[in-house]
């Protein structure tokens, strides 16, 4: 996607939050603006109020936030966009994004699974829950059983290609270059953020270097880029540095599955209970 470049493609760097939880306190981009080559600093409180849309994914909508960016000062997590620098050149918007100064007001983060469901309590999806038979009564009657359970760790996917997106307007119509596995749904989900009809908004995907579901759905880098061009009006592009993949794009959460099975001594089994726990926002 980042091999895009129309006439006068402006660059962006995104500055990201230093603390997982807590609040923005001040946010002093005069620095920044003044920098060489800087066209504009978009942050909260210069940002327009975009749509938070509910999730449909029968119709293909699903955003990987559900908040949209800038729309508050609050910090949900470690890497969270705080402001955005959109400069002539890469390197000019890189340097300018150093110079933004933000003071926090840190809240305690929540740090673990068994940290997440003690602090918010466990939240089954009952879609999700699926039982035949009576698993506990043949779990008991078995004379042999199996209780084991099994961790995984979160896993980041870093592919070859970072997550990148050119995003410009023509017209009322916005055609985004990106690097995504969600040519169905970014359309519809981009339109229905950006309060546009869904034949207002085209993604153009032809190659992607690898995915592996961290690009999946409609990340904060996308909807960033596409309101800085609409702005500026000429063509923006961001691409995510290789550290942010680890904060700002998906990743595979940890999991934890405790696996009872309940057999004869010749090996039929008579139950099989999976119940399995993951983290999420």
């Amino acid at each position: 996607a980042a091999d895009n470049r129309p006439p006068r493609t402006a660059h962006a760097c995104g500055v990201v939050s230093a603390i997982a939880s807590g609040e923005i306190v001040r946010l002093d981009a005069a620095a920044a603006e003044r920098a060489p080559g800087v066209l504009a600093v978009f942050r909260p409180g210069n940002f327009p109020r975009l749509h938070r849309i509910a999730e449909d994914m029968a119709h293909g909508i699903k955003a990987a936030e559900v908040r949209p960016p800038f729309a508050d000062e609050k910090i949900y997590y470690a890497g969270q966009f705080v402001a955005l620098v959109v400069a002539e050149t890469f390197e000019q918007a890189r340097a300018a994004s150093r110079l933004v100064q933000v003071e926090y007001r840190a809240t305690r983060p929540v740090l673990s699974l068994d940290d997440g469901i003690a602090t918010n309590g466990a939240k089954p999806q009952d879609e999700e829950k699926s039982e035949r038979g009576e698993p506990d009564r043949a779990l008991a009657a078995a004379p042999v059983r199996l209780d084991e359970t099994y961790t995984t760790p979160v896993e980041v996917h870093c592919a070859m290609e970072q997550h990148s997106t050119v995003a410009e307007w023509d017209g009322t119509r916005l055609v985004l270059h990106d690097s995504t596995q969600w040519v169905f749904g970014q359309p519809r989900t981009l339109a229905a953020m950006l309060g546009l009809p869904p034949e207002q908004v085209v993604v153009r995907a032809p190659f992607i270097g690898g995915g592996f579901g961290s690009k999946l759905f409609l990340w904060p880098h996308a909807v960033l880029a596409a309101v800085a061009a609409q702005k500026l009006s000429r063509p923006v592009k961001f691409v995510l540095p290789r550290q942010l993949h680890f904060g700002t794009a998906g990743h595979r959460p940890v999991t934890r599955q405790r696996l009872r099975l309940g057999a004869t001594r010749a090996g039929r089994l008579l139950a099989l209970r999976p119940d399995s726990e993951s983290h999420t926002s």
